[in-house]
């Protein structure tokens, strides 16, 4: 006897972290028939410093404080070579540090309490395109919906899947979760703080926790340093030598988008997947939230007509999020590829650059409006660069 088929969703979301959850939570609210699929029983552990932004965390929903363990109204930017440091204050909070475990898990109950149907340890396959619908496999059984959010991250197996090549550019990143005595960690716990020119290129940071800090560091180039040996060297700057436990952890982060359309027929791409991250803080939280609205709104617009949907949400993501990103990667090489002209621009101008990426940072500013002012911010960068040549 022939079994049944399977239920069709009208849009299957794989991945749960801000960008599906985000999305699904969405959809489901406006009475989509959503699965949310996610290959490992939440909460797990995700890689991540945790630090969400200011203009992200008020896009999430009101219980997000719930996952918030320490929240910094100011962050320290600092130039080790250089002897200067920058420090930018804000009425309200700049960054929110959570645990993305916790973070994730509240996000996916979100959306489960919103309607979507929550498939947890459910690691997908493949996916295969029929004619009226996607058919998701996967270790837990076979799916089918009439679109496809990838939300599966840098490694994407869904974008591979449907036919994308691989993201153009990964900058890789380590993370200890450090736990020191209490003395220690007192030195450390009141302040979130960015170091430059300590690993080239790139930066290094420590994000206090409630209980512990993440320490960790990134390049911008693929074949960087022992980045073990630079962050075991940089804690050692620091004046971390007794760790009590330590918990490591190796990632890459995507610095530059996919190439062509982020949407295929009836697969749409966001976040990490998309390869959607600020090139110049490497934060993908507000982008993996903004892109999964995105994704929603062009599903709901469109009424998943599969003509529409891919259209308008080029179009939205174009307007909202690639041209802003294209306006940061004009400051991001600034940062990262000239040294010594990054170096003379702090000097002289480290106060209001550092002030401008913090207005960013609260969403008070964006990269694309300063790129569009005659008294840019970032148009300073020229004159000093032609000094170098």
């Amino acid at each position: 006897m022939r079994s049944p088929d399977p239920k069709c969703y009208d849009v299957a979301v794989i991945g749960a972290g801000p960008a599906g959850c985000t999305a699904a939570q969405a959809l489901a609210h406006k009475g989509f028939a959503v699965v949310l699929i996610e290959r490992a029983s939440l909460p797990r552990y995700k890689t991540c410093g945790g630090g969400v932004l200011a203009r992200a965390f008020k896009l999430l929903p009101n219980g997000a404080s719930r996952a918030v363990e320490r929240e910094f109204r100011s962050v320290a930017l600092n130039f080790f070579d250089l002897g200067l440091g920058f420090v930018v204050t804000r009425a309200t909070p700049l960054v929110y540090m959570t645990m993305r475990a916790d973070l994730d898990c509240l996000l996916a109950r979100e959306a489960e309490a919103h309607g979507a149907e929550l498939r947890e340890s459910c690691r997908v396959l493949n996916i295969t395109k029929q004619a009226d619908f996607i058919e998701i496999n996967s270790d837990s059984g076979t799916f089918r919906a009439k679109f496809v959010i990838a939300a599966d991250g840098v490694h994407s197996m869904t974008a591979k899947s449907a036919g994308w090549s691989g993201l153009p550019q990964l900058a890789p990143a380590l993370e200890w979760e450090v736990h020191l005595k209490e003395q220690d960690f007192e030195r450390f716990k009141d302040t979130a703080r960015f170091d430059f020119n300590f690993i080239e290129p790139g930066y290094a940071w420590v994000f206090p926790k409630r209980e512990h800090l993440s320490v960790g560091l990134l390049s911008t180039r693929r074949r960087s340093p022992d980045l073990q040996t630079k962050l075991q060297e940089y804690l050692r700057h620091l004046g971390i030598v007794e760790i009590q436990k330590c918990e490591r952890h190796g990632y890459l982060i995507p610095i530059a988008h996919r190439r062509g359309k982020l949407a295929n027929d009836r697969v749409l791409l966001v976040g990490d997947a998309a390869g959607l991250t600020d090139p110049v803080t490497a934060e993908g939280i507000s982008y993996a939230i903004i892109s999964g609205q995105m994704a929603a709104r062009a599903l709901a617009e469109c009424d998943l007509n599969v003509a529409r949907v891919s259209e308008r949400f080029d179009t939205l993501l174009r307007d909202i999020v690639l041209e802003e990103l294209a306006a940061a990667t004009f400051l991001a090489n600034f940062l990262y590829n000239y040294p010594r002209l990054r170096s003379r621009i702090f000097q002289r101008n480290g106060k209001r650059l550092t002030e401008f990426v913090a207005g960013v940072a609260m969403g008070e500013s964006s990269y694309r409006e300063a790129l569009r002012s005659p008294l840019s911010y970032l148009k300073m960068i020229w004159p000093a660069r032609q000094l170098l040549h």
